[in-house]
């Protein structure tokens, strides 16, 4: 299994790569989303013009934000084309945020339940503080108690790790079955979702594309001057933003390549009509001879 996982996404790196058009689409449009949150949080709101800047940008981002991932769906596809994403896409847009609502509400649901978890867990006991020594300095060890730790791991499971993969699952179904049928099978895609090897691709994934961009940014490199240092952290901040691109649409696409397409309803059996007379028999023909 682990080896059927790392094929598809090593089949979904070879062919993005290979499909360089598709790749400038999704770069250009990821771009712009980048743009317009930029320019959101960095225009003021001194004047008219500052005003209508944020206010567009409020608008452009989100509008983006689905436009990418119904972009992302379409070039997970075996047979995507630069021509056949950008024409799509655009179309794709409104089925993404129609499947998109139910797991924001889902994730909203969620974050109430964790919200509210630590008060439904039995209280922890003050343990007796003390304090150590390290380095001449008092340190207080702070403890690690389980209703902690199974609230931290709840928090990553299900809104870092669930949710994402059924949202992937039903963009994918919807770009490559419409949307009527993603919504009529949409017990069966949230179920494959969870399947073995649609788990272990999207975990090798979030592992190698999620945790890469963490430390191409937080890895401190020793420069000599400020403008050199602002240049290797901007450099890494673009990094950043190439490998979690890349490794989203590589791992929409191996999810695409391990999860077969939802299976065509079974043809309705047409009613029965009235029931045709049996075939004479050779004695009920001769009946008429003999009668003669």
């Amino acid at each position: 299994m682990i080896k059927e996982a790392l094929a598809a996404l090593g089949n979904s790196a070879r062919d993005l790569f290979r499909n360089w058009r598709v790749l400038l689409l999704l770069a250009a449009v990821y771009a712009l989303l980048l743009a317009s949150v930029y320019l959101f949080f960095a225009t003021g709101v001194a004047n008219a013009w500052q005003l209508v800047v944020t206010a567009a940008t409020a608008v452009a981002a989100p509008l983006l934000l689905l436009l990418l991932e119904a972009a992302s769906a379409n070039a997970a596809l075996p047979d995507a084309t630069a021509a056949r994403v950008a024409r799509r896409a655009p179309r794709d847009l409104l089925k993404v945020l129609l499947l998109a609502l139910p797991v924001v509400a889902l994730a909203l649901l969620v974050y109430y339940l964790l919200d509210k978890l630590p008060g439904w867990l039995p209280r922890v006991e003050e343990a007796p503080s003390h304090s150590v020594m390290v380095g001449g300095v008092e340190a207080r060890p702070v403890p690690l108690h389980w209703q902690e730790a199974l609230t931290s791991s709840l928090w990553l499971l299900l809104l870092g790790f669930a949710l994402p993969l059924v949202a992937a699952h039903l963009w994918i179904a919807a770009a490559r079955e419409g949307l009527g049928a993603t919504l009529k099978g949409l017990h069966r895609v949230a179920g494959r979702a969870f399947a073995p090897k649609s788990v272990l691709v999207y975990a090798l994934g979030l592992f190698v594309f999620g945790l890469t961009p963490y430390f191409v940014v937080y890895t401190r490199t020793a420069v000599a001057n400020s403008s050199a240092e602002l240049l290797v952290f901007g450099l890494r901040l673009s990094l950043a933003f190439a490998l979690t691109l890349v490794g989203w649409v590589i791992t929409l696409g191996a999810l695409a390549r391990v999860t077969p397409p939802l299976a065509e309803a079974p043809a309705t059996p047409e009613p029965a009509g009235p029931a045709a007379p049996p075939p004479p028999t050779e004695h009920a023909a001769a009946e008429p001879q003999l009668q003669a």
